[in-house]
């Protein structure tokens, strides 16, 4: 069956999210009077992960962020400051970073001209929103599914169903979705009946989880 939508995730896929955390965690420090080491960044990527993993689950809500990511970080890092008041700077300071991910100004405007593109994104949506309009890439797509306003984060069926709820006559099967998530964006996906393409943009290997791995997001022209 012909392919005619792809979704594409935005955070590590389209928009590099660890640079701006960095950019976004080296402020807070500074403006709450912590000393930022290179190495912390790693202690917040696991933990964020962390978190992230459970939200999936529906252990936790993205609300509940403002009340544990970093209290969590903190606590793991010996220091302590205000974590809601870090939050909620880490967040505006987030709404700001629009760094691309190698190879996606090149392949928006490509897959642009051959299939109607979808946004599929866990987070706030006008972050979201606003971090792909300083990147130039929110005028590829025909929708922007973001959790916050879809009721749901991926990988749960319901966010998608409401996806398909917004594509009439458009079956699974005629969709692809393109993510760096293996829990997120390919379980999801393969769930709904949709063919995958994972992201591996650690270049750890190929995943027998998705229909197709790349590791550069231009390696797309040679498969679609």
């Amino acid at each position: 069956m012909k392919l005619q939508v792809l979704f594409l995730d935005i955070d590590n896929t389209l928009l590099d999210f660890d640079a701006g955390a960095e950019q976004s965690m080296k402020h807070c420090f500074q403006m709450f009077g912590l000393e930022y080491q290179p190495e912390m960044f790693s202690v917040f990527n696991e933990e964020n992960h962390k978190l992230w993993r459970k939200i999936e689950r529906r252990e936790l809500n993205v609300a509940d962020l403002r009340t544990v990511r970093w209290q969590t970080v903190l606590k793991r890092l010996d220091l302590e400051a205000d974590g809601a008041a870090m939050e909620d700077e880490f967040k505006r300071c987030l709404h700001t970073s629009a760094v691309p991910v190698e190879g996606a100004v090149e392949i928006l405007p490509y897959l642009h001209e051959r299939y109607c593109l979808c946004a599929a994104s866990n987070g706030p949506y006008e972050q979201q929103i606003n971090r792909l309009k300083k990147a130039d890439m929110l005028k590829y797509f025909t929708h922007c599914f973001v959790s916050e306003r879809m009721g749901m984060e991926k990988p749960a069926r319901e966010f998608f169903e409401g996806c398909f709820a917004a594509l009439p006559g458009i079956l699974p099967e005629e969709t692809m979705i393109i993510g760096d998530s293996l829990t997120a964006d390919i379980a999801g996906g393969r769930k709904m009946g949709m063919r995958t393409c994972w992201y591996d943009r650690e270049k750890t290997g190929r995943s027998d989880e998705a229909d197709v791995t790349i590791q550069n997001l231009c390696i797309l022209k040679k498969i679609l």
